[in-house]
C-alpha cells in the first residue's frame, strides 16, 4: 500500500483541453497584455554597498543620496551583518532594528532610521563595519532610502518573448518629474555590465536600453533614473527587475492544419520547427471564422499543456476543437487562428507567437443540432463528474504559500474531512505547485476536494482547476477555491527572491500578468478571495518601501484582485505572515471557520 501511494505521489495529473468563449477574447481576458500595462513601480532608492578596507577603522562604504524634497526620510540597511553596522552622516531619527525570521527573509537584518523634517539636498553617507584586522569583508548589503517626495519609477521589459536573439528592451519613466539620465546595471550568467538608457522616441519622457544579444539565463536588472526637479533639486529612483532569457526552442510555421478526430471534435494542428530537444509546452490560440453578415468573428479560445508530436522533422502541437462551438457561433470559411502563442509551462514566457495563421477545416460532421449553450465539456474537454452519489473520499485541502516553513492554517479552525498540503521552504512555479497539490491529494486517496489556500497557494489552486483533471472537479459545495492574500497580479517582492527561497517569475508583476492571460473567466468565477492590510503601521519595516498602500507586507491590495473572481472584501488589521506588526492573516479564526463552513468538498 505504501508503495502504491508513493507511486501515485509522482504521477503527473492529466492535462486537459481548455477552452473559453468568444466573450473572453473580446474582453481581453485571455489575451496577453501590453508589457507597458504591467510595470514594476518603485518609490525608493536602492544602492548596493561597496565596502573598502580603511586602515585602523575597518570596512567603509560611501554613498551619495539625493533628496529632492523637505520632509520625512526613511533609511534602511539590509544585510545579514546590518545589526553590527553604523550609518554615519544620516539625519537623527527613530531607530528600528529587526532580524527577519519566519517565512520572510530568515537570517537577514534590517536596521532602519526614520527621520522627520529632513532638508532636501545631497546627503553624503557612510556605512562602517568594524573589523580592525581586516579578517573578513562584510556580507553583501544595501542602503535603501524612501524620500518624502511622491516621485515613482515605472519600469518594464518591452516584450514577453524573452528568447535570446530577439529584441529585448527595458523601458522606464518617472511619474512626477522629467528624468535626464538613465542606466541599467545588468547581472546575468555572463557577468555584470552597465547599459546606458536613451530617451525613448515615444515623447512621454521614457528611457530605454536594449539588452545585448549575448545575454542568457536568469537576468537581474537594477534600473536607475535621475534628474533635476522643476525646483532645481536632484532626484534618483531605482527599481529591480528579474526575468529569464532562454535559448530559441522553436519557430512556428505560417499555417495550421486540421483533421476530423471523431464525430464531435476536430484536431487543429499547429506545426513548428524544433530548435531544441522535445519538452512540454503551453499552446494557446483563438479560432476565428466568417459570420453570416460577412465580418470575421471569434469562435472560441483554446489552450493546452502538451508534449509535441514529432512528424517528418517538425513538431505538431494539437489542440482539440469541440464542434459544439460552431453551434454557439455559426460561421463559415475562411477560418484562421489568431494570437497563436507557445509558452514555457513553468516560466510562462512566450517562445514564439503569430498574430494570424490560416486554417483550412475539413468537411465537418453535421452541426446545428445541439442546444446553443456552453457546457462544462466544451470548456474543460470532459464532463464534470456527477455530484450524486457523493464521492467516497471528499476532503478540504489546506494549502500554504511560497517559501512557507510548513503548515499555516490553525488545525482547530477546520473540521474533518481535511488534508494538509505540505511543501516546506520551496520555490515552485504555479504549474509545478498545481501538479504537486493534485499529486498529494491523489496519494491521499482524495476523489473530491475543495481548497483553502494562502498566498501563492491560491494561484496554484486556480492553475490546477484550469489546466488539469483532479478531485477539484468533483467538489460539491458553495466555494470550490477560497484564498487569502494571493498575489493574482503579482508582487514587486517576487523579484527580490535572493532574500528568501529565490526569484519567482510567476509572481512578478509582468510574469503574473502573462500567467493570468491564460486563465479563462469560467475558472476565475470558481474563486472566492480576500485581501488584507495592516491597521495603521506598516506590516514590515523592510517591505513597506517597495509596496503601495494598502498592503499586507507582501501583497498590495490592488494586485491581490482577481478580475472575474468573487471578492469577499478587504480586511484591515492583518499582515501576510508571522513576525509582522499585525497578526498573520491566516490566523483569523472567524474567517477560517466561515471558509470551512462554505467550502466545497
Amino acid at each position: 500500500m505504501l508503495a502504491l501511494l508513493a507511486a501515485l505521489a509522482f504521477q503527473a495529473p492529466i492535462a486537459r483541453q481548455v477552452a473559453a468563449p468568444a466573450s473572453d477574447i473580446l474582453a481581453g481576458v485571455v489575451r496577453l497584455p501590453e508589457p507597458s500595462s504591467t510595470p514594476t513601480v518603485s518609490s525608493v532608492i536602492v544602492l548596493p554597498l561597496r565596502f573598502e578596507r580603511v586602515a585602523g577603522t575597518g570596512w567603509v562604504a560611501a554613498a551619495s543620496l539625493p533628496v529632492e524634497r523637505d520632509g520625512d526620510l526613511s533609511l534602511m540597511l539590509l544585510s545579514p551583518d546590518a545589526g553590527t553596522w553604523r550609518l554615519r552622516g544620516a539625519p537623527a531619527g527613530a531607530r528600528h532594528r529587526i532580524e527577519l525570521v519566519g517565512d520572510e527573509m530568515p537570517g537577514w537584518v534590517v536596521d532602519r532610521a526614520d527621520a522627520r523634517d529632513v532638508l532636501a539636498g545631497e546627503w553624503s553617507l557612510r556605512v562602517e563595519a568594524d573589523d580592525p584586522l581586516g579578517a573578513r569583508p562584510p556580507a553583501e548589503g544595501w542602503l535603501i532610502a524612501k524620500p518624502a517626495g511622491a516621485l515613482r519609477l515605472e519600469t518594464y521589459v518591452t516584450t514577453q518573448r524573452l528568447v535570446a536573439g530577439e529584441p529585448i528592451g527595458i523601458t522606464a519613466r518617472i511619474l512626477g518629474a522629467e528624468p535626464e539620465r538613465g542606466r541599467v546595471v545588468l547581472q546575468s550568467a555572463g557577468g555584470a555590465r552597465e547599459l546606458a538608457m536613451d530617451r525613448d522616441a515615444s515623447g512621454d519622457g521614457s528611457f530605454t536600453a536594449r539588452l545585448p544579444d549575448d545575454v542568457r539565463g536568469d537576468v537581474r536588472a537594477r534600473v536607475e533614473l535621475s534628474g533635476t526637479t522643476a525646483e532645481g533639486r536632484k532626484f534618483l529612483r531605482t527599481a529591480e527587475l528579474t526575468f529569464p532569457v532562454v535559448e530559441p526552442r522553436l519557430v512556428l510555421e505560417p499555417t495550421a492544419r486540421a483533421h476530423v478526430a471523431d464525430a464531435e471534435h476536430v484536431s487543429l494542428e499547429i506545426a513548428c520547427l524544433p530548435l531544441a530537444p522535445p519538452q512540454r509546452l503551453h499552446v494557446s490560440a483563438e479560432l476565428w471564422g466568417r459570420s453570416a453578415s460577412g465580418p470575421m468573428v471569434p469562435v472560441c479560445w483554446l489552450s493546452r499543456m502538451l508534449c509535441p508530436e514529432m512528424r517528418d522533422g517538425t513538431w505538431t502541437l494539437p489542440l482539440a476543437l469541440d464542434l459544439a462551438w460552431l453551434d454557439i457561433v455559426p460561421c463559415t470559411a475562411p477560418f484562421e487562428l489568431r494570437e497563436v502563442r507557445v509558452q514555457d509551462p513553468d516560466l510562462e514566457i512566450v517562445l514564439d507567437r503569430a498574430a494570424r495563421m490560416p486554417l483550412e477545416l475539413p468537411a465537418l460532421p453535421g452541426t446545428g443540432t445541439r442546444d446553443r449553450h456552453i457546457t462544462s465539456e466544451m470548456l474543460t474537454g470532459s464532463p464534470r463528474p456527477p455530484i450524486a452519489p457523493r464521492p467516497t473520499a471528499p476532503a478540504l485541502v489546506l494549502v500554504h504559500g511560497y517559501c512557507s516553513g510548513g503548515a499555516v492554517w490553525p488545525p482547530a479552525d477546520f473540521t474533518p474531512p481535511k488534508f494538509v498540503f505540505l511543501d516546506p521552504n520551496a520555490n515552485r512555479t504555479h504549474d509545478q505547485f498545481a501538479q504537486l497539490i493534485a499529486q498529494q491529494a491523489g496519494a491521499a486517496g482524495l476523489t473530491s476536494f475543495g481548497i483553502v489556500a494562502h498566498s501563492q497557494g491560491g494561484c496554484a489552486a486556480l492553475h490546477l482547476l484550469t489546466y488539469y483533471r483532479s478531485g477539484l472537479d468533483a467538489a460539491d459545495g458553495a466555494r470550490r477555491i477560497q484564498s487569502v492574500a494571493s498575489p493574482y497580479q503579482g508582487t514587486p517582492l517576487a523579484s527580490l527572491g535572493a532574500f528568501a527561497c529565490g526569484v519567482n517569475n510567476d509572481m512578478t508583476p509582468a510574469g503574473a500578468a502573462v500567467w493570468l492571460a491564460g486563465i479563462p473567466s469560467w475558472a476565475r468565477a470558481q474563486v472566492s478571495y480576500w485581501t488584507t492590510s495592516n491597521s495603521g503601521s506598516a506590516c514590515s519595516i523592510f517591505t513597506d518601501g517597495f509596496l503601495t498602500n494598502p498592503e499586507d507586507g507582501v501583497v498590495e491590495m490592488f494586485r491581490g484582485q482577481l478580475p472575474g473572481g468573487n471578492s469577499m472584501g478587504h480586511v484591515t488589521g492583518w499582515c501576510h505572515t508571522t513576525g509582522m506588526t499585525n497578526p498573520a492573516n491566516y490566523t483569523d479564526h472567524a474567517r477560517n471557520q466561515a471558509m470551512d463552513a462554505a467550502a466545497a468538498r
